[in-house]
């Protein structure tokens, strides 16, 4: 039931066409650097309805046009009409059009290994001298 509220409150939002062409070009333009071209998250965190299930529209509406302190988010009032700063936070809490399988086998595939275990020593070494 919330969900459905919270959907139909962005619906009345101006200019927040979920998924609207203007939304998608917008967050292209001045999101994806960061928050990733799919909105799974970059140097900027995911911005998807399950992520942002505690932050109201209004204050994501507040952050895309100030910015957030203490973080790398930049200011865009300066930059985009309040319509356009709409359509962005409809965009955020609309659901992706296919979620991405993340499975075992995915992560697996993602892991990095720096060093090969089996060439590790069997105990640390230490160069450094604790007392200088």
């Amino acid at each position: 039931m919330r969900r459905l509220i919270l959907i139909s409150a962005l619906l009345l939002l101006p200019g927040a066409a979920l998924g609207s062409p203007e939304a998608a070009q917008l967050f292209a333009a001045n999101c994806a650097e960061c928050h990733g071209e799919g909105r799974l998250g970059g140097t900027g965190t995911a911005l998807l309805p399950e992520n942002l299930k505690r932050l109201k529209p209004a204050k994501a509406k507040k952050i895309v046009g100030d910015g957030a302190p203490a973080t790398q988010m930049p200011a865009f009032a300066d930059r985009l009409s309040e319509p356009e700063i709409d359509a962005l936070v409809g965009l955020i809490y609309s659901p992706l059009p296919e979620v991405p399988e993340w499975g075992m086998m995915e992560i697996a595939a993602s892991r990095v290994v720096h060093n090969d275990p089996s060439a590790l020593p069997d105990r640390p070494v230490h160069g450094a001298d604790p007392l200088n």
